[in-house]
């Protein structure tokens, strides 16, 4: 399993050397707010399409390991070609290659760890922690590199990355699975379930509000003034403090559950997107970002856990499709919706909307749950006749 912790190591490393900076290195490039949330929100429409075909293939195939490189290959060689392009259009095409092709780890990464941890998938965490590890090295590195030698550096860094990533994730152990035929009725009645629809819904919004702190507050932080370091430094801060929390988020999540874990989750992130609407400076980011430590923990692998606990039997990859699928659609409205906020508010008046769209999320799935039936659980929900 050790290639599993590497699998996650680099994953997230690629993440914190090339997304970290892609939407900055757009904003220099000349296109407007409106345009990379365009931008974003296209490509993220791909994904969605992308991440529910792929979980299908790797429950149809039994081959996620070999999926997952594949993926991570088509992604590598897309975007080595952005900084040799100009134009929204270019710039829109080898980004829609390279969220195809991305989607494919986006969702088999996750599932795969859940099958071969088994019984123990509360130990997720354990392994995710890598990636913690990776995104942090590279994106405080990557800060000072860009900053001393260009924004350009970050494909070929992203490109070794990722290639050590495609590598890895073909040493981790196989995954031995039943190919029974699947039956598209066993997901059909997961998705019916109250307690799914609720918990779609919820990750839907709060993903919006992820989503655009996600796209831009490196952007906002760059209108507000700040250099690339000081942009990689709030970047790696979350992702320190987040280390352990992932480390010892097994333990959270057999003591308290991932409803509850939800809950907090939304309620620091609440909190977070207040404080950045309201920073006067660039600099405060870093201590604001300290709240996203836990609170993403919390929220994904409360989520992952969720997902696999109601997946029917042999389906895990399709049901994590189909939650990267909502991130991704979140992704895509977020895209759009923050890029015209950026243009119309300024930097700091899209997190205080995205704080009330959070709130509104932790308002439903509240009171999803305290109307649930008593003995009703996550894998045990009422179904709604449709």
């Amino acid at each position: 399993m050790w290639a599993v912790w590497m699998m996650f190591f680099f994953q997230y490393a690629a993440v914190g050397a090339y997304y970290t900076f892609l939407n900055v290195y757009f904003r220099t490039a000349g296109m407007s707010g409106t345009q990379i949330g365009l931008l974003n929100m296209i490509t993220a429409l791909i994904g969605v399409g992308g991440s529910m075909v792929w979980g299908y293939v790797s429950d149809l195939t039994g081959k996620p390991r070999l999926l997952i490189a594949i993926g991570a290959a088509g992604s590598l060689l897309a975007s080595q070609f952005i900084p040799y392009i100009q134009g929204f259009w270019l710039f829109l095409l080898f980004g829609c290659l390279g969220s195809l092709m991305n989607s494919a780890p986006g969702t088999l990464v996750d599932s795969t760890t859940l099958v071969l941890l088994g019984k123990k998938r509360e130990d997720y965490g354990q392994f995710r922690l890598g990636g913690s590890i990776g995104y942090i090295i590279t994106a405080f590195a990557s800060g000072f590199i860009y900053q001393q030698a260009g924004l350009k550096v970050m494909f070929p860094a992203y490109g070794i990355l990722m290639g050590c990533f495609a590598l890895t994730a073909l040493l981790i152990p196989p995954v031995t699975l039943h190919l029974e035929k699947r039956d598209f009725k066993d997901i059909g009645q997961m998705t019916r379930q109250v307690s799914w629809i609720i918990f779609i819904i919820t990750v839907f919004l709060s993903w919006i509000a992820a989503n655009a702190a996600i796209s831009f507050l490196s952007v906002s932080m760059n209108a507000m003034g700040a250099s690339q370091s000081l942009i990689g430094e709030a970047s790696t801060i979350q992702a320190v403090v987040e280390m352990p929390f992932m480390f010892f988020s097994g333990r959270f999540l057999r003591r308290y559950g991932p409803i509850p874990l939800l809950i907090v989750s939304m309620i620091l992130s609440i909190i977070r997107y207040f404080l950045l609407g309201w920073m006067p400076s660039p600099a405060w980011a870093i201590a604001i970002n300290v709240l996203n430590g836990p609170a993403y923990v919390f929220f994904w692998n409360s989520a992952v856990n969720y997902a696999n606990k109601m997946a029917p039997k042999g389906m895990a990859g399709t049901a994590q499709g189909l939650v990267n699928s909502t991130t991704g659609l979140a992704g895509m409205i977020s895209s759009i919706l923050s890029g015209w906020l950026f243009d119309r508010l300024g930097p700091n008046g899209i997190f205080t909307v995205m704080a009330f769209l959070v709130l509104a999320a932790l308002i439903l799935f509240t009171i999803g749950n305290m109307i649930r039936k008593p003995g009703e659980n996550a894998g045990q929900t009422m179904d709604i006749k449709l």
